[in-house]
């Protein structure tokens, strides 16, 4: 059975898979298409994951409000590449927007998700497809 952080997890992966395919792509429309996915990622996180860490762990509200700071610190990211990112900076724009995914979400599943899971927490994220 699939559950919650088994999904999330998931998800981290295709987001990787996401980067690697742009890299070296300065079509806008590809672009965009990975800023959306990691919108909506952020948001089912916001949704369900950090609550659950900020009720449940001891410590939580500290790794929830990290977590929350590197979501703000991404979408700025995101907003840089949709509004000025020019196909000279893209390739770099990408490449520290990746980095900064890949610290978040190596953040997440060494700390935050085990945490939930050794305390047996259920998470429940929003119906519908992350993707």
């Amino acid at each position: 059975m699939d559950d919650a952080y088994a999904q999330l997890e998931r998800e981290h992966r295709q987001i990787e898979a996401d980067f690697d395919g742009l890299l070296g792509e300065s079509e806008a429309p590809v672009v965009r298409e990975v800023g959306e996915h990691l919108t909506r990622h952020s948001e089912v996180e916001e949704a369900a994951l950090y609550p659950a860490l900020r009720r449940w762990v001891d410590g939580g509200d500290d790794l929830a409000d990290r977590a929350q700071q590197e979501h703000a610190a991404i979408a700025t990211m995101v907003a840089e590449l949709y509004d000025s990112a020019t196909p000279e900076r893209l390739p770099e724009l990408v490449t520290q927007l990746r980095d900064a995914v890949a610290a978040h979400v190596a953040f997440e599943e060494s700390e935050v998700l085990p945490a939930l899971r050794e305390l047996g927490v259920e998470l429940a994220l929003p119906a519908g497809p992350l993707r």
